[in-house]
């Protein structure tokens, strides 16, 4: 395998490009992206010998930092917009240390009230819009067209809200540079893979293990709905071919019509299931592999070659050491 060029990481701390000044000083640098429900997260972490950086150079909460990594001469990977959250100063015999973390649920938009509330006769993303505006969120992305007459909050907060929608309804959702930024999952996983791993010489594998579980995995999932008012019962099931149980998920909860049950079967089947075969690859450092991406294990992976979505990269530069962490899921 041909040597890498060498990995940087560039900082724009309130619009002021900061990562000439951090070089000398950075221990660490780490970048974690999520898939789903969870905030992306930078972390920093810096040689403090001469007091500077909890001193007058501490970054403050809520200062703005952008973040790009990658390797001189070769493809850069923007890591997006973050709010600094927690700046942290330590110190012992082998020296001192600022570390702080930003994410990109921005303090001021908190999505952490707990709220009662009912929608009616609103759409899938009008629901989502209303939630994530009273935050300050914009929504962007694909979002089923799902109609309800009534749709009620119960006493969740606004986030948790967000997700079980997302989640019931076949979307992935994650908090990116001051968006809910929304996926439909099975268009992930229609996707080509953008890498395929074999375990072979001149690999970009430094670990890697996999497992794959039987136990609370469902064959299939049953909806049945009684509507009190109209006495009507409304049906609908959903089938995971690869599940070799014959366990089954069953739902009762509120739907209003078919199409309504048929969504909410699959979406909850396949995030039931979604742990069924489960990987975790550590690579030399790629900044191309992001969150979101389909990869595939070859067949030197034995029973567990296959194609997985990757749920969260961790990119992580230490000294001049850079390596991609992911996480995977089959699909």
């Amino acid at each position: 395998m041909s040597r890498l060029p060498e990995p940087f990481v560039s900082l724009v701390v309130n619009g002021v490009e900061v990562g000439g000044a951090l070089a000398p000083y950075l221990l660490s640098f780490e970048w974690t992206d999520h898939l789903h429900g969870k905030a992306d997260e930078v972390t920093v972490k810096l040689q403090d010998a001469a007091g500077l950086w909890r001193g007058p150079w501490r970054p403050e909460r809520g200062d703005v930092v952008a973040a790009s990594i990658g390797h001189l001469g070769g493809p850069v990977m923007d890591c997006g917009t973050y709010e600094v959250d927690v700046p942290r100063a330590s110190g012992s015999r082998s020296g001192d240390v600022l570390e702080f973390r930003a994410s990109s649920a921005f303090q001021s938009k908190p999505l952490k009230t707990r709220t009662r509330k009912e929608y009616e006769n609103k759409s899938l993303r009008q629901i989502i819009t209303e939630v994530a505006s009273r935050n300050g969120y914009q929504v962007s992305g694909q979002i089923r067209d799902i109609h309800f007459r009534y749709k009620r909050q119960r006493r969740e907060r606004d986030l948790e809200f967000i997700r079980r929608l997302a989640e019931d309804y076949g979307h992935f959702v994650s908090l990116k540079h001051g968006q809910l930024v929304f996926y439909k999952r099975e268009e992930l996983e229609r996707a080509a893979p953008v890498r395929v791993f074999e375990l072979a010489d001149g690999t970009t594998i430094i670990e890697w293990e996999a497992e794959e579980k039987a136990d609370k995995i469902y064959s299939r999932a049953e909806v049945k709905y009684l509507d009190p008012d109209k006495k009507k019962v409304t049906k609908a099931k959903a089938e995971d071919p690869q599940a070799k149980t014959g366990d089954v998920l069953k739902i009762d909860e509120r739907v209003e019509k078919r199409a309504q049950a048929e969504a909410l079967a699959k979406g909850r089947l396949k995030k039931t299931n979604e742990d069924r075969r489960t990987a975790r690859l550590t690579l030399v450092g790629d900044p191309l592999l992001c969150a979101g991406q389909k990869v595939a294990l070859g067949a030197s992976f034995g029973k567990y070659a296959g194609e997985y979505l990757i749920h969260v990269a961790r990119h992580r530069l230490e000294r001049a050491s850079y390596t991609t962490t992911i996480e995977l899921k089959g699909v």
